[in-house]
């Protein structure tokens, strides 16, 4: 059946601050969709790439109120849209958009195109906008775009239908109409029905959680009816129109709350706030939700568990079957649901071991309830628990108020990590009463909040990690909150479980919760006899800053520097040593950097090229030289301690010439089979030697030290300046050193077609663009030359590359410093 296909993003032309068009990939009431450039120039253009290649039956647009393209195109292709492959896209046609005066500017316009196109990628072609008053910039805007469709291997397979196909045809064909043609053959069967839940009308006036929801339902729903049992699927049908209605009564709500957010009008915004909370609250409730997506079960109890009908029979009594849990519907009266009985079910006897302690205090009802399969039982229990504890009367012995308080924490544990949102909510609500009123009223000492907290730490931390944002805030709220009791300071519980050593693995969210309640009670408690010190935060945050997820190092580098404010050169004893290797890493340089801003010290960086900007060129040519030279002295010492180390009979000599130079500027140096010699040998090598550039074999008088550091620097047709790094290298070597030498290696890749060294994110479209040009096949191991110039590919050998980027009429057309050099030996020899 055609069905909503995913998609990402890819590119556009340009977008308005906070409408990018990245927005186009949710669906929900509040999202702000895309948005132009200010008096941008036209067409505007956004490419999409499906999640699969698919054949789109329908797109369906929804246009702004008064930002309005008049005219929208589509294209399609199965590569990017780009100048060299655009004749790989087909037209698929436009759409006129209404300038939208009739309804005073104030509705949106929802756009459905019926198409027949196969492809993966599809790109939309904003024209000029419709002129109005509102549109003071001739900006156009695209709320969402929603596309329809089925997989290309699902469409294209075998023309034999299905059994419940062959059914559906049967049921729906008329007199003129038959399942079978007249020559016995099946006909092909097609489905062009589209699910009400996959149309973008659904997810843009539809509460995000709530439809979420309703699909598990109809998913559910479709079980039932496959399973025949008609009667559980009527229920769910029921179910799924009521929560419609209140998807769209909540998501009314949440457009109301952002648009007070937007006036600044915080008390509406905290009304509407808890307006939906409530209303939520009490709709679940009332649909008993947890059930129905437990439908599946008829027993409340494990299967093994269940009691035998024969052990039930009394004399008279006749056996009855376990009772199946119906939904209840919107019905204030009905708050429970109706088909299960007044009391939770039995404990198992597993359950009766291991909550021995609350069975005893709180009797087997209570503790029967907390255990429930229905979640309103549970959260009644929870409930019924504090009411308890709140009216415990005086004079109760202390043996009794510890195990009453125990017997709380227990059920506390178990319910931190329930899965339903009000059971969730009930146990904070009794955690909170208990460390803030009860053992402090009661006077039950330190060890009574120590064991509270230890109890239910883990699962409160591991709440942190939710997907869903309501339960995840929840969670972290409450543990800043917890931190900060009277009871619960003085013990520094917290603060040292939040700093424990952070592993690589931790899942990103859970690691990112850490930092954030890390981040904020540090503001509030400080570093000073809270249980915060320098050297645990620290050795915990050095941790942080090698997690894998780019979120957490982000955030784990904020605190580093907030630490660095307030404790200075201390902290840098916890990160690696500033060294060249280790600002070679990009998170540690712009860290480190940032602690020379926080000192009030300009960046070397900064600093030369601020004196530059004053210098003539030829002043800047000494400059960059004698930067280079003073690198010399350090690397030259550098690589005479590793030759002298590596030093072995059968090594080859390296090039007698300028190795401080060489290695200055990053060259990988090739090597001759020269021996030693005798000490003339020797001599007769180094002035044969003398003004020769040994990369592309020119000789000239101006070739001294320092002009062939120039020559290297500027002007030699075998040497390229990486736009990374700025160092110099042989163009021969640039892929290898893109991928393993450049500070920037982290962010290439290299091509497994071309061999070439590209950016990790565009390496799926340089595959599929013509840019790429793969090694010839018959090649084995890659014996090729390839240019990362002009992506051709010639004969192995130095003297091939030589000939690529040095030949004046068959060379590199890409290769500028070949012109420069032509031109230079040419103005030499006038």
């Amino acid at each position: 059946m055609t069905h909503k296909i995913g998609f990402t993003v890819i590119s556009w032309s340009g977008h308005e601050e906070n409408y990018s068009a990245k927005e186009l990939m949710v669906h929900a009431p509040t999202v702000n969709g895309w948005r132009s450039a200010r008096f941008c120039r036209y067409p505007q253009e956004i490419t999409l790439q499906m999640v699969e290649r698919c054949r789109i039956r329908k797109l369906q647009l929804l246009a702004h109120q008064y930002l309005i393209s008049a005219k929208v195109e589509f294209h399609i292709g199965d590569r990017p849209l780009d100048a060299a492959s655009s004749q790989q896209f087909g037209r698929l046609g436009y759409v006129s958009l209404s300038n939208n005066e009739k309804t005073g500017f104030r509705s949106r316009e929802l756009k459905s195109v019926h198409v027949n196109a196969t492809g993966t990628y599809l790109k939309l072609t904003f024209h000029r906008n419709h002129v109005n008053q509102y549109n003071l910039y001739n900006q156009v805007a695209l709320v969402a775009i929603n596309i329809l469709g089925d997989p290309v291997n699902c469409s294209d397979v075998s023309p034999i239908p299905s059994r419940e196909q062959l059914i559906d045809q049967y049921l729906s064909r008329t007199q003129h109409s038959s399942a079978l043609d007249v020559n016995g053959s099946y006909m092909r069967y097609k489905c062009e029905s589209i699910s009400p839940l996959d149309d973008l009308a659904f997810d843009m006036y539809q509460d995000p959680e709530v439809a979420h929801i309703i699909r598990m339902l109809d998913d559910k729903k479709q079980e039932m009816v496959r399973l025949e049992k008609y009667d559980l699927a009527k229920e769910l049908k029921q179910a799924i129109a009521d929560l419609q209605k209140v998807g769209e009564r909540l998501a009314r709500y949440d457009v109301e709350k952002h648009s007070a957010i937007e006036r600044e009008d915080y008390d509406t915004a905290k009304q509407k706030k808890e307006q939906m909370e409530s209303y939520r609250l009490r709709v679940y409730q009332q649909l008993e939700l947890h059930d129905l997506l437990d439908m599946g079960q008829v027993s409340s109890l494990p299967y093994d568990e269940r009691p035998l009908p024969a052990l039930g029979k009394r004399s008279g009594e006749q056996s009855q079957p376990w009772p199946e849990q119906t939904p209840a519907h919107l019905d204030p009266s009905t708050p429970h649901n109706p088909g299960v009985t007044g009391e939770p079910e039995p404990l198992s006897e597993k359950a009766q071991r291991e909550a021995s302690l609350p069975i005893e205090v709180y009797g087997d009802r209570l503790v029967s309830g907390a255990y429930s399969k229905t979640w309103s039982y549970r959260e009644d229990a929870l409930l019924e628990v504090y009411k308890k504890l709140a009216e415990i009367p005086s004079g109760t012995s202390k043996a009794d108020l510890r195990n009453l308080m125990r017997g709380a924490v227990f059920l506390c544990k178990k319910a931190v990590t329930d899965k339903v949102s009000s059971v969730f909510q009930a146990s904070l609500k009794l955690l909170r009463m208990i460390l803030r009123e009860f053992v402090s009223s009661h006077q039950l000492g330190r060890s009574e909040i120590t064991y509270c907290v230890e109890q239910t730490w883990p699962g409160l931390l591991s709440r942190t990690s939710e997907s869903t944002l309501r339960l995840r805030m929840l969670a972290i709220s409450f543990i800043q909150e917890m931190a900060l009791y009277k009871e619960v300071r003085t013990l520094q519980i917290v603060p040292a479980e939040l700093v424990k050593p952070m592993k690589r693995s931790m899942p990103a969210r859970l690691a990112f919760s850490r930092l954030e309640i890390l981040e904020k009670l540090l503001e509030k408690l400080g570093t000073g006899d809270s249980g915060f010190t320098v050297d645990n935060v620290m050795r915990f945050l050095a941790g942080a800053v090698e997690h894998s997820a780019g979120s957490v190092r982000e955030l784990a580098v904020c605190i580093v520097q907030a630490m660095y404010r307030l404790h200075g050169y201390v902290v840098r004893n916890y990160l690696p040593s500033e060294d060249a290797s280790t600002r070679k890493n990009v998170l540690y340089k712009n860290l480190f950097d940032s602690f020379a801003e926080i000192d009030g010290k300009v960046l070397d960086s900064q600093a030369s090229k601020e004196g530059r900007t004053h210098l003539g060129e030829g002043e800047r040519e000494k400059e960059e030289i004698k930067s280079l030279q003073e690198q010399l002295a350090v690397l030259k010492e550098i690589s005479e301690k590793g030759n002298d180390k590596n030093k072995s009979p059968e090594r080859k000599a390296e090039k007698p010439t300028n190795p401080d130079i060489c290695l200055s500027l990053g060259v990988k140096k090739g090597t001759y089979s020269i021996s030693a010699g005798t000490k003339e040998s020797q001599s007769a090598v180094s002035n044969y030697m003398d003004n020769l550039c040994i990369f592309c074999g020119k000789r000239a008088k101006s070739f001294t030290e320092e002009g062939l550091d120039l020559h290297y620097w500027k002007y030699c047709p075998m040497l390229y300046r990486c736009l990374r790094c700025k160092q110099v290298v042989e163009i021969a070597s640039l892929t290898e050193h893109l991928i393993s030498e450049c500070e920037h290696r982290a962010n290439f890749t290299q091509c497994p077609c071309c061999s070439e060294a590209i950016i990790r994110d565009e390496l799926t479209a340089h595959i599929q663009s013509t840019g790429c040009n793969p090694l010839p096949a018959s090649v084995s191991n890659r014996i090729c030359n390839h240019c990362p110039l002009c992506h051709e590919n010639f004969p192995p050998g130095e003297e091939a590359w030589k000939s690529h980027l040095m030949d004046s009429r068959v060379g590199c057309k890409q290769n500028t410093r070949r012109a420069v050099a032509l031109h230079r030996a040419q103005t030499h020899a006038q």
